[in-house]
């Protein structure tokens, strides 16, 4: 393929795609010159025959990291140039940009954008591929996926999807299968989320960080929200200058403790022992909200001591599809004016300590089997486990028991390791003991990212018809590669076999065997080197009509308009599914013929008519951006303390888990970095997967502005660096008995003893060699298949160990 020359600023639009008029012209080596300062900063010729032309459009960043910033975009000769935060937005605190979003005026021209489609040539994970047609690349791959469906059946195809594609239609149309559940950022929410109802599994907090500025106590713990929340930022220095405490719990010092009141250092994967420790506290110097705990939460509730079930008025149906509810099929309490057991809808306040019989069936209550079970857990043993001292400990639960306290969650520390659902229960439980909830202040849950922690509403939706359903998957997508089950064809839309699994070799092995693996991004991904097809999508400043889509963001409804038309021969996610559906047989009108077609339909048939009132033509004139009804107002969940559950109350005990040991929070070491692992002896360091500023998992680390302030390191302490002779700028090997890679390595007394500090998405292409995933973890929890969003990939619940490469 030809080299085509650099443009640069000042071009103008005649010339910049007569620069550019034709993918089959460019090469990755020619689109590099895009990228490069000198290429970027160079003065603009003018050109005295022809007037710029320059506009302005709005769209909105990134879904994945919760931010949903507006932005508004200047274009200059049919080239973006400039990206700020949309001032159409009605209150300044969403007018908000980060470098990532800065960063996309040069981004979207990255020399690893996917240009042209692409077709593997070499042996797969070979990385070599030619250059095909649209056509020829898409009948080739419907051909394929006709012969494997026809062979296997229509759930032998599987369509994954991250939140950076709107590949929203794709799994419908070939009604193939989801990947299901995944194993990612669940582990919080598995032990939390059952307990109130809220948040299917992802521990989504039941309050906004706005509401920070009523709690006497802000207690993060595993969440950087400093470092992963940018567009939220102001909201924890406003708590802070409320007179909110802002203590930090992270085995490292990282960026929130730094603004922090105070830093409180872990251990790695010990956070449900500091729960349970604070627990401990709180009930022996009878800090417990009793009156909360028995009117709106399962501790009055009896259970069956020889089976370690909770007592209901009968047995349920096993086939039932759905649970049936405390008021079709009622718990049993003690009733203290008679001492004998009742129906609990028929006690008003029921006594939370007690023995009774029930059918013949001794049987006690939750408040004794918990008093019980944290009696065995002293404060001395959470110190010991976790490293923070006895005196830090109970001052905690101290604080947090007075309230209003917050406590903040995340995705990203003991979110990533092997015990993790129960610190969310230790967590769940903390709550119900003090009532820190539903009022103002007192929340629970991971706060980061607006879009999840704001206000929200329901959009619309464009309907297929019935016969278009998705396949059941029976096997979820973190146990295909050990059960590959009907799986034949994998089609990725963004990067998945990088970022989605741990243990990279199985991973690898797994897809070598597939009959058939589309990738489809706008970049050139790590999974896309594993790929027969690479599909170029565009971004969301790219559009073939003048509206692409419509989403509620951080509080607002958000518009995605046509920035630029699209780059090189990328096309929409809804082109690609339109043709995609042509070629399967599907008629034209069952998919929205375009983004505007699209986007009015999720307007006009929302419920709610604030949002169906509204018009594309209306968001457009109010600057693509338009607050929702509530926008003003904290989001506060459970203000009634009516919770989303069977019994309609905080329901902490898990008779589910009973088998198990934990139907209660008990403590459980982690999977692999357990103090008295002897794996230790051979691997004594833990590697933790963390969250940058610079990144959102593995996007942007082929952002070439970014890449000037950023490249993957390993930080260790300057203690560890010292034992291996390792100096900074070294290129370190970082191994293990799954594999290894190699990166840079660089010290920092923020680094913790005993571990190293690496950020998540690191992979091949941005570092000496390897991807970090070679090393990570992904043993699976029994227990874990029993909860809601199934066991947790735990990342960084991973031993290595570290040498000059």
């Amino acid at each position: 393929m030809a080299e085509a020359n650099a443009p640069k600023l000042g071009f103008t639009r005649r010339s910049f795609l007569k620069g550019v008029g034709g993918a089959a012209a460019l090469s990755a080596a020619g689109v590099a010159g895009m990228t490069s300062a000198q290429a970027w900063l160079a003065p603009a010729q003018a050109d005295a025959a022809q007037v710029a032309e320059e506009y302005t459009a709005c769209t909105f960043h990134q879904a994945h990291c919760g931010g949903m910033c507006p932005l508004k975009c200047t274009v200059r000769d049919g080239r973006m140039v400039l990206v700020q935060p949309n001032d159409a937005s009605t209150d300044d605190r969403y007018k908000t940009i980060c470098l990532k979003g800065i960063s996309e005026v040069q981004h979207i021209y990255s020399d690893k954008r996917v240009q042209a489609p692409l077709k593997r040539v070499g042996d797969r994970g070979s990385n070599e591929f030619v250059q095909i047609g649209w056509d020829e690349a898409l009948d080739e791959i419907c051909a394929s996926l006709k012969d494997i469906q026809a062979s296997h059946g229509k759930d032998s195809v599987m369509v994954m999807s991250g939140s950076e594609t709107n590949s929203s239609f794709l799994t419908s149309v070939l009604q193939a299968r989801s990947g299901g559940f995944t194993g990612i950022d669940v582990g919080f929410g598995n032990g939390l989320d059952p307990a109130i109802g809220y948040g299917g599994g992802f521990a989504t907090s039941t309050a906004d960080p706005r509401d920070w500025t009523e709690s006497r106590l802000v207690l993060t713990v595993g969440s950087n929200f400093c470092e992963s929340t940018l567009p939220q930022v102001r909201l924890f220095f406003e708590a802070k200058e409320a007179g909110a405490r802002m203590v930090t719990v992270d085995p490292h010092f990282s960026t929130t403790a730094g603004k922090s009141d105070e830093w409180v250092p872990i251990v790695p994967g010990t956070d449900a022992a500091l729960f349970l420790g604070m627990i401990s506290v709180i009930l022996d110097e009878g800090l417990a909200d009793d009156d909360f705990m028995r009117k709106h939460t399962s501790m009055p509730f009896l259970v069956d001591t020889a089976t370690g079930k909770l007592l209901r008025d009968h047995v349920e149906d096993p086939s039932a599809e759905e649970p049936e509810t405390g008021a079709q099929n009622p718990f049993f309490v003690i009733d203290p004016s008679t001492g004998a057991p009742a129906r609990y809808g028929e006690v008003a306040a029921p006594a939370l300590s007690g023995i009774v019989e029930v059918d013949g069936a001794q049987a006690t209550t939750v408040y004794d089997l918990m008093r019980k079970s944290q009696s065995a857990f002293t404060v001395e043993r959470a110190s010991e486990l976790t490293g923070v001292a006895v005196d830090k400990i109970v001052e905690l639960a101290r604080l947090y028991a007075k309230g209003p306290s917050s406590l903040a969650l995340g995705w990203g520390g003991n979110d990533k390791m092997g015990n993790a659902d129960v610190a969310g229960h230790a967590a769940a439980l903390l709550v119900a003991i003090t009532g820190n909830i539903g009022k103002p202040g007192a929340g629970v849950g991971v706060y980061v990212g607006g879009t999840w922690s704001g206000q929200t509403a329901a959009l619309g939706a464009w309907e297929l018809p019935e016969e278009l359903a998705p396949a059941e998957a029976k096997t979820a997508a973190y146990d295909l590669r050990h059960n590959p089950e009907n799986v034949r064809a994998l089609i990725c839309c963004g990067d998945i076999v990088a970022q989605h699994f741990a243990n990279m070799g199985v991973t690898e092995q797994w897809v070598r065997g597939l009959d058939l693996v589309v990738s489809m991004d706008p970049y050139f991904t790590e999974g896309a080197k594993w790929s027969d097809y690479v599909l170029p999508l565009t971004t969301r400043f790219e559009n073939d009509s003048d509206c692409g889509n419509i989403k509620v963001g951080y509080n607002q409804i958000v518009m995605q308009q046509k920035v630029i038309d699209p780059l090189f021969e990328a096309k929409t996610d809804l082109w690609v599914e339109r043709e995609i559906a042509r070629r399967m047989g599907i008629a034209d009108d069952v998919l929205p013929k375009d983004g505007v077609e699209l986007s009015k339909t999720a307007l006009s048939t929302a419920e709610d008519p604030y949002i169906s009132s509204l018009t594309v033509e209306k968001l457009e004139q109010a600057g693509g951006v338009w607050p929702l009804e509530n926008a003003r107002e904290v989001r506060r969940e459970y203000t009634d303390y009516e919770f989303d559950t069977v019994s309609g109350r905080m329901d902490v005990y898990y008779d589910s888990l009973a088998s198990f040991g934990q139907a209660l929070p008990v403590w459980e070491p982690c999977n692999e970095i357990a103090a008295d692992n002897p794996l230790r002896e051979k691997y004594p360091l833990q590697l933790a997967n963390v969250r940058s500023r610079f990144r959102i998992h593995n996007q942007f680390n082929d952002a070439k502005w970014i890449q000037q302030y950023f490249e993957p390191t390993v930080e260790l302490s300057p203690s560890e660096a010292q034992k291996r002779g390792i100096a900074d700028g070294d290129i370190v090997e970082v191994f293990n008995d799954r594999g290894s890679f190699q990166v840079r390595a660089v010290s920092n007394e923020s680094i913790r003893p005993g571990s190293i500090r690496l950020a998540e998405g690191s992979t091949a292409d941005y570092m000496a060699r390897g991807n970090m995933q070679s090393v990570t973890n992904d043993a699976m929890n029994e227990r874990g298949y029993g909860l809601l969003q199934g066991p947790v990939i735990p990342f960084s619940d991973t031993l290595v160990e570290v040498r000059k490469a």
